[in-house]
């Protein structure tokens, strides 16, 4: 490459990453994606509590039954993904009030209260029976966010007015001069709330979650649940590795607030025995992308350049556990224009192939679980997301990678087997 484009090539990359730089900072953006990766250990302990509820053997279930496990799996069902929307509120208001540096606690519970003044309650003879367990769990999750988000702003925007907020003496216990700064800003959150959830009963859906529903989420499910949409993700995520930019963290906002609720609707349909509505879930397009790391190192291992074939051997295990930063930097990947092409292929031909081998019934589509792409065992992974086929499907995906990527790793070794070769001989 001349320097004339590697100048050109570098103004691009400081572009880029000044763009995606302001991106991330965006307080929002990072509340959704903080928020929602704070809440994975909560849809983990569902996850499971499904799947062992759900297994289909006559034995284990007649077990469960007789010993009342079965029940105890339900309820931690219940606590957990039925009331998703809640634990949703929670994790983006506390991130957001980081954000904003504010009364955290104060936020969350101003926040909570404006998704249940948004949310139909089940009530029989004027009494309050309970909660529509609809509303709360995956059916809610984008009313939760954009309410925990709003809510979380209104707060910071009362408390940081003085003539809003009841100052007491310092003599008095802080708890207490807390609670009273926070009283008004959430009058004024209940009174916003109330009134935007009156003037929902005049629309022909009669609350907010049902007009989200029906104006919004079904059409996003849409489009967010569509092959060109994985394809454009997975793309854009490679792309923006290519200048250095951990393409998976910059996307994960997108990922948790478009994606994940369909990993959750399947997981629903899983637990109920019923068919699974999506293929293209956030667990989809974040482990199909195929053992890229584990294919680098076969193919460096290969190679007679002595610095690829020891990365190879060196990045072998964090490889098989998912981990491809030492191959993204040690070849190096960014800025390398012999890898732009597999690198942003390899990935998206792979979750291309995967989507129409489940389409076609030779793997299952993801039941929801939320498997962690880096730090779990490879194919142990694959057999977490759809069991004995998935891990073959894997090695196909292996295969597939291997072939995207040796022409391009064959045209590296061959150029810094080159250099070294050289620098041997002018060091002799």
């Amino acid at each position: 490459m001349s320097i004339f484009n590697r100048e050109k090539l570098s103004v691009l990359q400081n572009n880029v990453q000044k763009w995606m730089g302001k991106f991330q900072r965006n307080r929002y953006v990072s509340a959704i994606a903080g928020g929602m990766m704070s809440i994975l250990p909560i849809l983990m302990v569902g996850s499971f509590a499904d799947v062992l509820f759900s297994l289909n053997i006559d034995s284990y279930q007649d077990f469960l039954t007789q010993t009342g496990i079965g029940e105890l799996f339900n309820i931690i069902s219940t606590v957990t993904m039925d009331l998703l929307s809640v634990y949703v509120v929670l994790a983006l208001s506390n991130s957001l009030a980081a954000e904003l540096k504010v009364d955290k606690f104060m936020a969350m519970i101003s926040s909570v209260m404006a998704f249940f003044l948004l949310t139909p309650l089940i009530i029989e003879n004027g009494d309050f029976v309970g909660l529509n367990l609809e509303y709360t769990g995956s059916g809610g999750m984008i009313v939760a966010m954009l309410v925990s988000l709003s809510a979380t702003r209104l707060f910071s925007i009362f408390y940081n007015n003085k003539h809003l907020t009841i100052k007491l003496p310092d003599s008095v216990p802080e708890f207490v001069s807390r609670t009273f700064i926070s009283m008004l800003p959430i009058f004024l959150i209940a009174g916003i709330y109330a009134i935007i959830n009156l003037l929902f009963t005049f629309t022909p859906y009669d609350n907010i979650h049902d007009t989200i529903i029906e104006l919004i989420q079904i059409p996003l499910q849409g489009l967010g649940s569509s092959l060109p949409a994985a394809l454009i993700l997975v793309f854009f995520a490679e792309f923006l590795w290519f200048f250095g930019i951990h393409g998976t963290m910059a996307t994960n906002a997108i990922l948790f607030s478009i994606f994940y609720p369909f990993d959750v609707a399947n997981l629903e349909a899983f637990s109920a025995g019923t068919a699974l509505p999506f293929i293209v879930t956030m667990t989809f397009i974040t482990n199909q992308k195929g053992p890229r790391a584990l294919a680098y190192a076969i193919l460096c291992i290969r190679c007679k350049s002595q610095q690829l074939k020891s990365l190879g051997k060196v990045g072998f295990i964090p490889a098989y556990f998912g981990i491809s930063e030492p191959f993204k930097f040690g070849m190096p990947m960014v800025l390398n224009p012999i890898v732009f092409i597999p690198l942003t292929m390899g990935g998206t031909i792979s979750v291309a192939a995967t989507y129409f081998a489940t389409y076609i019934g030779l793997i299952p589509a993801p039941n929801g679980i939320p498997v962690q792409t880096a730090g779990t065992p490879e194919f142990f992974r694959a057999f977490l997301l759809g069991g004995w086929r998935m891990v073959i499907w894997h090695v196909v995906q292996l295969v597939i990678l291997l072939a995207v990527w040796y022409p391009f790793i064959k045209m590296m070794d061959k150029q810094k087997l080159a250099e070294e070769q050289q620098y041997a001989a002018e060091n002799n």
